[in-house]
């Protein structure tokens, strides 16, 4: 989501298991930033400048729904699973995806979130909350992750070699969690990766965001090809396949979704 850099793209399956769901909550994040002092914070918002120029943020705020269509591909376990994601503003979502032949529907509709998953032994919609919330409303973020940043309270600043490295390198240290790595490419300015440390299993992992294949959706770059990578290990990959902006949706996609037979 993504997105564009973080704005886009559901690893599709929040709810299998718990290190899957934090990658995917990471993977699509939609959060975090912040301020820097001095002449080299000037320079950390001049790099900011130019990526929101070419990342077509004011643009980005004026698209009030989207919709993905996709896959993601779970490496590890051999699995595909197709998705098509509908979010409008202020912080809608539905997600719809397929896990073994079965269909996942995840919704949230303002107020609740919910999950309706029979062949992951949920038969009827379930309400969502927790971890498990905050990873759906990840999803439903529209913007940049770096925009509007002084106004999230967040820490932000221009690291590494400048004269010397491929990418500009921004840490942003949120105000709760881990620190986060942004690579921006010199030439575009765009995302080029992620990188983050998380605890998964009672240890720290390495977790790599890597983002490619932009294309204009709009006049709006969006990253059609996500990898998720575990401590140098490709385990998701999310391709996407379709994405459009402003087409009109039905409030009612994102209530709670409605059960076989309903």
């Amino acid at each position: 989501m993504i997105p564009q850099s973080m704005y886009m793209i559901p690893e599709s399956m929040n709810m299998i298991p718990e290190s899957r769901m934090k990658i995917r909550s990471l993977a699509i994040l939609a959060v975090l930033l912040a301020s820097g002092t001095g002449l080299y914070a000037q320079d950390l918002e001049d790099v900011l400048a130019e990526h929101y120029r070419a990342a077509e943020q004011e643009k980005m705020t004026r698209m009030e729904t989207m919709i993905i269509r996709g896959k993601s591909i779970f490496t590890s376990i051999n699995l595909e699973s197709p998705f098509t994601l509908y979010r409008a503003r202020p912080d809608r979502i539905r997600v719809e995806s397929n896990y073994q032949g079965s269909g996942v529907i995840q919704t949230y509709d303002g107020k609740k979130g919910w999950i309706y998953a029979p062949a992951m032994g949920i038969p009827e919609p379930r309400e969502v909350t927790g971890e498990e919330l905050e990873a759906l409303l990840n999803q439903a973020e529209f913007e940049d992750p770096l925009w509007k940043y002084k106004e999230k309270g967040h820490a932000l600043e221009l690291v590494g070699n400048q004269a010397r490295d491929a990418d500009y390198q921004l840490k942003l240290t949120p105000e709760r969690g881990n620190a986060i790595h942004f690579f921006l490419d010199r030439k575009t300015y765009l995302i080029n990766s992620y990188v983050s440390r998380q605890i998964m299993g009672g240890t720290e992992n390495e977790i790599e965001v890597i983002m490619d294949e932009y294309r204009n959706v709009k006049g709006i770059p969006v990253a059609h090809r996500t990898e998720t990578r575990m401590n140098g290990q490709v385990v998701t990959t999310v391709r996407l396949e379709d994405v459009d902006f402003n087409k009109k949706l039905d409030p009612s996609l994102f209530e709670k979704p409605a059960a076989a037979g309903e």
